[in-house]
């Protein structure tokens, strides 16, 4: 039911700043009709109308920070012509809200073909290649491991950068290329621009592509030598591990515990979720490990077949859901019940009903009320398991929203233990659908409803009761916990 995009707060004047710091940014230009101006007029109008951050981050307090912000926006958008150079001005903007799963994310651009020489000699006369950043490198040091300056690659070996010091206002590092396979790099140019947080060892990235177009990557750790959730790492340090699998899986580990693997509970997954859960169900392991690291949510539907496996006593569930009512939240939903239809059997029976209910309410609501769902009935768990004996939730910080949701019943469980770091804090909102912009290819995901119970999670996490240190396989810490006497 809710998705999260892999996206964290962060700070607006850093983001203001390197927008100023963009090549091309005071050059002057001609706006054309249909480009980067529109799509940010789009966007604001879009989420001012729509999102239900608005009411709560724009106040009387902030709003006049709010209105200057969107002041200096607009006019940058003005000077851009381009996806790469108006991407960060819509994430600028983005950003001022606290909801971590509204964003927005830009066109991947056109693909080149760097075996074919004379795509690759237009590719490099072009405005994109030609706007792309270069400094000079800085002499070769030797860092600790632990420090974010040093020579990196990406696991494929296709280039190899130097994340050297380059501080402004705006950003503390950037990558820049020193070895590349591909002719659509060349030395000197900036791959990465890294912005150092608080917290020691979290920055916010962004980087350029093959092709030169731009992706914010958000908030990445450098752990050991490694920038967690992308391809790069430190030269000299082990080739990366393998990742954790992103297949449905379950199995036994040892002859008493089993291991269930659960990638997504995305809602088009109903029917594979609950064969697995039927499997686990005959099969009674005494222990049981849920592995949900990575899981980005989806279905809330599809986490409650995992209750009875945790179940020690009844409990209500206390999450409240309060749609917000607009013509467009609206219209999301009934495109997409409009795709549910076309793939019933996926999304089971229930969960069709369930969106056709919630449709029909809504289209008799109030316009810009927040609204419980008049017909939802407060939902108490009380199916039970005889076994497993023992639980473990193993989860990291990319378990989300609806995944998230997991951890919270959890909580009901005397025989449960939470294992890992904190999640992601995607649990103040959801209910998330994308729009097009109207020029240049970007797509809005923003949320349609409000969890209150929930709000002070957002973007902090839920955090377990028992966390793993990083100097050991974590399946292995978990394996030995569940198993202790």
């Amino acid at each position: 039911m809710r998705h999260p995009s892999q996206k964290l707060s962060f700070s607006i004047l850093s983001l203001l700043l390197l927008l100023f710091a963009l090549p091309g940014w005071a050059l002057p230009a001609v706006a054309p009709s249909c480009g980067c101006v529109q799509d940010f007029d789009f966007v604001v109008s879009y989420l001012e109308r729509n999102l239900p951050a608005y009411p709560r981050d724009v106040t009387a307090q902030t709003r006049p920070a709010y209105e200057r912000l969107k002041r200096r926006l607009r006019q940058g958008a003005s000077l851009q012509s381009t996806p790469t150079r108006c991407l960060p001005i819509l994430v600028a903007y983005v950003e001022f809200f606290r909801d971590q799963h509204t964003t927005i994310a830009g066109s991947a651009g056109v693909a080149v073909n760097d075996k074919d020489s004379l795509a690759v000699r237009r590719f490099l006369a072009s405005a994109v290649y030609q706007q792309t950043e270069t400094v000079r490198l800085q002499p070769v040091r030797s860092y600790p491991l632990a420090a974010i300056e040093g020579r990196y690659q990406t696991t494929d070996s296709t280039y190899q950068i130097q994340i050297q010091p380059a501080r402004t206002r705006f950003r503390d590092f950037v990558g820049v290329v020193v070895q590349s396979r591909t002719p659509l790099w060349a030395v000197g140019q900036v791959k990465l621009e890294l912005k150092q947080l608080p917290h020691g060892s979290r920055y916010r990235i962004i980087q350029y592509n093959r092709n030169h177009s731009a992706s914010y990557l958000g908030e990445i750790r450098q752990v050991q030598g490694y920038l967690r959730g992308t391809s790069w790492q430190k030269l000299g340090v082990p080739a990366a591990p393998p990742r954790i699998t992103d297949t449905l899986a379950y199995r036994a580990l040892t002859p008493a515990t089993a291991y269930l693997r659960i990638p997504s509970f995305n809602g088009g997954l109903h029917a594979q979720l609950y064969s697995v859960y039927q499997k686990v169900a005959a099969a009674s392991p005494q222990n049981l490990i849920i592995d949900v690291r990575g899981n980005g949510g989806g279905s809330d539907g599809n986490v409650a077949g995992l209750v009875p496996f945790m179940f020690t006593a009844p409990f209500q569930d206390d999450q409240l859901e309060e749609y917000y009512v607009t013509p467009d939240n609206v219209q999301r939903l009934a495109e997409h019940y409009r795709g549910m239809q076309r793939d019933s059997v996926s999304y089971g029976a229930a969960a069709l009903q369930h969106v056709r209910s919630t449709l029909r309410w809504l289209q008799q609501a109030p316009i810009g009320q927040f609204l419980a769902d008049p017909t939802a009935l407060l939902k108490t768990f009380t199916g039970v398991a005889a076994r497993p004996n023992r639980v473990v939730i193993l989860y990291d910080r990319g378990c989300a929203s609806s995944c998230e949701t997991l951890l919270f019943w959890a909580k009901h469980s005397a025989k449960t233990t939470l294992v890992g770091e904190n999640s992601g804090g995607y649990v103040g909102y959801g209910n998330v659908f994308s729009v097009p912009t109207p020029c240049l290819g970007f797509v809005l995901t923003s949320t349609t409803m409000r969890l209150p119970n929930q709000v002070s999670y957002e973007a902090v996490g839920v955090a377990p009761d028992v966390p793993l240190g990083l100097d050991e396989d974590w399946l292995t810490q978990a394996k030995r916990l569940i198993e202790q006497p």
